[in-house]
């Protein structure tokens, strides 16, 4: 027994010398984990000590050169800024000229080579050993020995810009100013029954507007009038004689004649974009005739009508030149004498107007 709790002490006694020694190492480790902070403190502290050292002699030193950079800066910016430019667009014409290379056509199996194309040069067998008999078709022989077929040349489109411009549709507003020479008659009697005329070429002028009442058929309020000077046979003076100063010559047998007509036109492009045109008006017509003997006048009214047709050449969107022939007439006149005064009667004379005329307008349509 007393043996046993000998043994036990000895344990006891080896125990608590272990936690001793165990406690010690941890105490030894918690300080050395301690100095280790300490010293790295110290060289952190160091570190930053020496980086402000650094820092604020490099601000005074660059401080001097501060102006001289920022000059170099701006103008290296500058530079930059033109230089830029310049540069993008060479490399911009580089990949244009690059992609508009034709690229390299291959010709596929079997087809014949393009111009300026050089064929290999095939080596001929050697004239000491025979050239083997093949003993079957191959596939490889098989097409050169099929016919090459015809190659297809595709044109292509043109890339070039074409201008178009819109096309002109006769519709909305329109304006015509129409003159040229023509040829006029009045025909007719006088008071006794014998014949009267007057008759040369003249000229002979329109003016018409209006609109469109669909693409290309046109309605219009028209004036329209043509004069000549000329003798007139069969007139009051055709026999008369003047007296003056103790000698006699006979009257002046000229006269000057006028037919015109006020009323509605119709003009109709077969083609609403075309240029050929025909059309016809009427309306209330007159015809009016002065002596030149003594400026006396005979006038009357009657019912007119034209027709005319012609070409019209483009000058823009909306004007044009045109060339018409045209022809006109109107019904048998009743001429009234003394237009001026308040004692009109009839002349006796009956005329019937006709004309004849080649015009060439201006129009705005």
């Amino acid at each position: 027994m007393k043996g046993r709790a000998r043994d036990s002490g000895d344990l006891g006694l080896l125990r608590n010398s272990g936690h001793s020694t165990a406690a010690g190492q941890v105490s030894a480790s918690r300080a050395r984990r301690g100095q280790r902070k300490l010293e790295s403190g110290a060289r952190f502290a160091r570190f930053r000590r020496g980086t402000r050292i650094a820092l604020s002699e490099y601000m005074v030193h660059s401080t001097s050169g501060n102006f001289a950079r920022s000059s170099f800066s701006s103008a290296l910016g500058a530079r930059a800024a033109v230089f830029a430019p310049v540069l993008i667009a060479a490399l911009s014409l580089c990949s244009l000229a690059h992609a508009q290379e034709p690229a390299a056509n291959i010709a596929p199996d079997g087809a014949s080579p393009g111009p300026g194309v050089q064929p290999l040069p095939v080596a001929s067998p050697s004239p000491t050993e025979p050239a083997a008999q093949p003993s079957a078709t191959t596939p490889s022989t098989a097409r050169e020995a099929a016919p090459s077929p015809t190659p297809v040349r595709l044109t292509p489109a043109s890339d070039e810009p074409r201008l178009h411009f819109p096309t002109r549709v006769h519709q909305g507003f329109y304006l015509r100013f129409s003159s040229g020479p023509s040829f006029l008659t009045l025909r007719g009697h006088g008071p006794s029954g014998a014949s009267a005329s007057l008759t040369d070429s003249g000229s002979t002028g329109t003016i018409a507007i209006g609109g469109a009442i669909v693409p290309g058929l046109v309605l219009a309020g028209t004036v329209q009038g043509t004069g000549l000077q000329t003798e007139f046979k069969g007139g009051p003076f055709a026999d008369a004689t003047v007296t003056a100063n103790g000698k006699t010559r006979s009257a002046s047998h000229n006269a000057d004649a006028a037919f015109g007509m006020i009323g509605l036109l119709v003009d109709w492009y077969p083609q609403p974009t075309g240029s050929w045109h025909a059309g016809f008006s009427t309306g209330l017509g007159a015809i009016g005739v002065t002596n030149s003997a003594d400026d006396s006048n005979l006038g009357g009214v009657n019912f007119a009508g034209s027709v005319f047709g012609g070409y019209d050449w483009a000058l823009g969107h909306d004007w044009a030149l045109g060339l018409q022939l045209t022809a006109s007439g109107a019904t048998t006149t009743k001429m009234q004498q003394d237009l001026d005064s308040h004692d009109r009667h009839d002349s006796g004379y009956r005329l019937t107007p006709l004309a004849i005329g080649l015009q060439a307008s201006l129009l705005y349509f």
